[in-house]
């Protein structure tokens, strides 16, 4: 704790940081981005205990990385508070109820949604290629909650000429939830087991088409090869960029007009903020951009444990994103990531169905023609 507390000694009191998406529902300090920096040092130098509710308010937070682009003095605040959770993990003080109730679910089924893994890729009904050094990783959101997203990216990666192999039941969940919960025990189990399943499928290129498991694929996995001393040599793509590569063929133009969600994980995390935006303009989309875009989207509110442990915060958030949304007057709300669509449009039914929320994907694969 008090090597975390070296960074949070950088920080200074400005008021960047009342742009974060839970200390704008919340209104308390202790949740923003400074206070709780201020309270870790305080519990560094022995003038503060640590308690259950300090826990969970670091825990009130979608780790969206919206604090470390406006941060004034540049704190890595990403790594930063996933490190933190590593070490309320490590010391017994984490993971909280549902995130620890996700962890064990997971270690039986092998995704926290609880799905039957014998049927996890009941919805791939396309024929595998076997000499292809190309994987789909489906992800457990699009292979249990929007299989349509699944079927729709196996379906334009054949309309783009791709091979690519799938590996069905033996794909388990990537571990996303569970390094931005500070769970990194079962995190490197499902690291193992998948990269144990690529190695016999002679795999060499990834393509994924949800931005929690590209983040987890791209920048966590190496880092946990490194320590484990495993080879990891895979070239990890987002869909989105697939798409703006090779997104040349002729494909049916329906003019609608959309605004652009650009999920946290694929925008401020990995930097992927053009691709999306690109395909959509050779979609022939009007894009109407929202006020809070590219580095300062504002969160959907779902990812970092948040929606899983405190759903009302999180849906909060959610539909104040959906009325941005909805301020732009167009009739869609396009973003690049199955738990962004799954969450905004939750977020839109509680609000009355006001905007339609679609996956890029599912609108480049409806144009394309075969």
């Amino acid at each position: 704790m008090k090597e975390l507390a070296e960074i949070a000694k950088i920080c200074v009191k400005c008021n960047y940081c009342s742009v974060c998406p839970t200390y704008r529902i919340e209104g308390w300090e202790s949740v923003s981005p400074r206070g709780k920096l201020q309270i870790l040092l305080q519990i560094a130098d022995g003038s503060f205990e640590l308690d259950m509710q300090i826990v969970k308010d670091i825990y009130k937070c979608s780790v969206c990385g919206l604090c470390e682009v406006v941060c004034m003095v540049d704190l890595p605040l990403i790594d930063f508070w996933e490190k933190l959770r590593a070490e309320l993990v490590r010391k017994g003080y984490a993971p909280l109820s549902v995130h620890r109730k996700l962890r064990d679910m997971t270690y039986i089924n092998k995704n926290p949604y609880g799905g039957d893994q014998e049927k996890r890729g009941d919805w791939f009904k396309l024929e595998s290629e076997e000499t292809a050094k190309t994987l789909y990783f489906a992800g457990c959101t699009a292979s249990f909650r929007l299989q349509n997203l699944a079927k729709s990216t196996a379906e334009l990666l054949k309309k783009l000429g791709i091979e690519f192999k799938y590996a069905g039941k033996e794909e388990v969940c990537c571990g996303s939830p569970f390094i931005r919960t500070g769970q990194l025990e079962i995190a490197k189990e499902l690291f193992k087991r998948n990269v144990r399943t690529w190695e016999k499928m002679g795999v060499e290129t990834i393509v994924t088409s949800c931005p929690g498991c590209f983040r987890t694929i791209a920048r966590d996995y190496p880092k946990f090869a490194e320590e484990m001393g495993i080879d990891f040599n895979y070239e990890v793509y987002h869909t989105a960029q697939i798409l703006d590569k090779n997104l040349d063929k002729d494909f049916e133009v329906k003019r609608i007009r959309a605004t652009y969600h650009d999920p946290c994980h694929l925008g401020r995390h990995m930097n992927i903020y053009e691709e999306p935006r690109r395909v959509i303009a050779k979609l022939g989309i009007e894009l109407i951009e929202m006020p809070r875009n590219r580095e300062l989207s504002l969160c959907c509110g779902a990812g970092g444990g948040l929606r899983s442990q405190f759903k009302e915060i999180s849906f909060e958030i959610g539909k104040e994103r959906i009325k941005e949304a909805v301020s732009t007057k167009v009739e869609y709300l396009i973003t690049c990531c199955p738990f962004c669509e799954y969450h905004l449009s939750k977020s839109s039914e509680k609000l009355g169905n006001v905007i339609k929320v679609v996956d890029l994907i599912e609108l480049a694969n409806e144009r394309l023609k075969t």
